[in-house]
């Protein structure tokens, strides 16, 4: 069965997958073969240290379940698991936030005892001030690493799609948000190229308009 994992920090990405390499697009990344025989050498967590220009990394697994390699790699990171939403509005319009220099998307911590389509729900409805939201499919998961307030975290984003009927926007500013804007599809290059990679990738593999 083939298995992938896309994991990225603030400057490249850390693909674990078994898929063949025809498949793969190896331009420019480093590559890395796990096995049986050098599993236990690879030092998963050092793969993910942020480094300014670093490659992105293919760790290609040939005969190892991809989710214990996966497993490998957090470690040494605190888990954390969030969600938010890929919103329109009636004129099929997308909503963004703007936060410390780059365009996202709404999202945050899922709470005790919360499923976690209700944390996308929440965290989009506190974010952007809104209160009719429709929840849609399920878009994906994003995962990234960063060091905050001490320590290293390993973000798991679930996304889905979500619709309003409404325009007005509140940013929540006691949370850094300095702008909830709808983009059209005359803009979203610009906004999607100052994106974090994570949501980058999310979103030029998504259908945005339709």
């Amino acid at each position: 069965m083939m298995q992938k994992y896309k994991i990225f920090t603030k400057y490249h990405s850390v693909c674990i997958t078994n898929q063949t390499f025809e498949t793969l697009n190896v331009d420019g990344k480093e590559i890395i073969k796990c096995n049986r025989n050098n599993f236990i050498e690879i030092p998963f967590s050092d793969l993910l240290k942020e480094v300014p220009n670093k490659k992105s990394i293919i760790l290609h697994v040939s005969d190892l379940d991809v989710s214990k390699v996966l497993i490998e790699c957090m470690k040494k990171f605190v888990f954390v698991q969030a969600a938010g939403g890929l919103v329109r509005n009636t004129k099929n319009e997308l909503l963004f936030i703007y936060r410390n220099g780059k365009w996202d998307l709404p999202k945050g911590h899922k709470e005790n005892n919360e499923e976690i389509d209700q944390t996308a729900i929440r965290e989009v409805e506190e974010e952007c001030g809104l209160n009719d939201l429709v929840m849609g499919d399920f878009l994906g998961i994003t995962y990234h690493t960063y060091f905050m307030n001490g320590r290293n975290e390993w973000k798991e984003t679930h996304w889905y799609n979500m619709t309003t009927q409404s325009f007005a926007l509140k940013p929540q500013r006691e949370e850094g948000i300095e702008k909830a804007i709808w983009i059209g599809e005359d803009k979203i290059q610009e906004v999607i190229d100052n994106c974090y990679l994570s949501l980058q990738d999310l979103l030029r593999n998504t259908k945005l308009f339709l």
